[in-house]
């Protein structure tokens, strides 16, 4: 009989401890306090540090919704340093034992390729589904609409945002339904693009002539092209205008205005082997579309611009990649690629040192020539014109191609830098429909 009651007893003990142990994995935690604090601007150390360790000790148990809120600190580094290895695994771990959310944040890891997570379109769209939520569907519309990782389906697109009844897929909708054309390109860069790998221009591939300070020195204009997360087309092209003027230093340092569509900020950043880097460079960039109504402009901080020259048309273009991020989502924006061509200063000087060569087919400013000239001509016709100088006097050979490319009717004025070194007298020649016109300029 104690025999009997003895096993009785520690059957009965060991069901209470798997009681206990399933009712520490499922006790109530106040996790819409960790969702207030993940997007609080007041996040202390210490605190952080206090929610994360309640939060992995839950997770460690078993708890989905802890696993769920594990990732999402893991994500952000909040209490730890951020892991977004460790992020994905307890994002899916969570999902298999039942947390739908937890998917959601899956796809939207593959969608973006955060951190050593590989991009992956069809992956995003399986767990956005998976997710069976409310902003899965959301991003599978809009997914459908852009055309990313499958074919773009506008119609399919719309159908899904009517059936999803959340404000962000309401206010979408309205302007899925009344989509404007997306802005031209700059016709002095289309073909450019066109012609052009746009994963390879925004890995900066074989583009290996790095612009120094005096290069970059005055006004570039172009295109401010936003790709998508694949790195393989654009989404969008705004118009880009970048101004720098040279400071000092070892590392030299820019003082950088740029103007984005409608936005424009400044900044000194520090320039060294081709990366100008910024302490704070912030510019509220328009949206394409946005998922909420007062919601039209992004708070963008530009951290760095890598930048390279590209010979194209006998010109130099300025190939730029951006390193953005977006403070209010805390994460990495979209690559950004930046194709720029240099705009020609011409003071009132080089204007009046112009109308006095008025007779003259090429016109120089200044002439004796230092560093650096402007040639002006102007052409009946379109042609392809080619810039060359070569030395009057023989005793050192001397010949350089200045400038070779197309060139529209009218009036045209080139910066040059390529000029020879050693002091004076060179013949300026430009050739263009057969024709050959020819100028001397001393070099200083």
């Amino acid at each position: 009989m104690k025999k009997t009651f003895t096993l009785l007893g520690l059957l009965i003990g060991s069901l209470y401890v798997g009681y206990a142990q399933e009712d520490s994995s499922n006790q109530e935690y106040p996790f819409n306090d960790i969702e207030n604090y993940l997007y609080s601007p007041n996040q202390e150390r210490k605190k952080s540090k206090e929610y994360f360790t309640e939060v992995k000790s839950l997770a460690d148990s078993g708890n989905p919704e802890a696993l769920y809120y594990l990732g999402m600190l893991q994500k952000d580094g909040i209490g730890t340093k951020q892991n977004f290895k460790k992020s994905i695994k307890s994002f899916k771990k969570s999902y298999e034992l039942g947390n739908l959310e937890a998917a959601y944040s899956v796809g939207y890891y593959y969608l973006k390729g955060f951190g050593d997570v590989p991009q992956d379109y069809t992956k995003a769209y399986r767990w956005f589904k998976k997710s069976e939520s409310s902003m899965g569907k959301h991003w599978m519309a809009k997914m459908q609409f852009l055309g990313l990782g499958r074919e773009s389906n506008k119609t399919k697109a719309i159908k899904m945002l009517q059936s999803n009844d959340i404000h962000n897929s309401k206010v979408l909708l309205e302007q899925y339904k009344n989509e404007q054309p997306p802005r031209a390109i700059s016709h002095k860069f289309s073909e450019f693009i066109n012609g052009s790998s746009i994963e390879n221009l925004h890995g900066l591939s074989n583009l290996h002539v790095v612009p120094d300070t005096q290069i970059l020195e005055g006004t570039w204009e172009g295109e401010y092209f936003e790709l998508d997360w694949s790195k393989k087309r654009a989404l969008r092209a705004l118009p880009i205008q970048l101004s720098f003027k040279r400071g000092g230093g070892v590392n030299e340092s820019l003082h950088t205005e740029i103007t984005i569509a409608d936005s424009l900020a400044t900044d000194t950043g520090t320039y060294s082997s081709g990366s100008l880097s910024f302490a704070k460079l912030t510019v509220p960039i328009k949206k394409q579309f946005t998922d909420y109504s007062n919601f039209t402009h992004l708070m963008t901080d530009i951290r760095a611009l890598e930048l390279r020259l590209c010979p194209y048309n006998g010109e130099n273009l300025l190939i730029g990649r951006l390193n953005a991020f977006h403070p209010v989502w805390k994460e990495r924006a979209n690559p950004i690629l930046l194709v720029l061509k240099k705009k020609i200063n011409i003071s009132e000087d080089a204007h009046t040192a112009f109308n006095e060569q008025a007779s003259d087919f090429i016109r120089v400013y200044p002439n004796p020539v230092p560093e650096y000239c402007l040639i002006n001509f102007e052409l009946p016709h379109e042609a392809n014109v080619k810039v060359e100088i070569t030395n009057y006097y023989n005793t050192a050979p001397y010949h350089n191609v200045l400038f070779d490319g197309y060139r529209e009717k009218g009036n045209h004025t080139l910066e040059i830098h390529k000029l020879p070194s050693q002091q004076g007298t060179y013949t300026l020649s430009i050739s263009y429909n057969g024709k050959r016109e020819n100028k001397l300029i001393i070099k200083e």
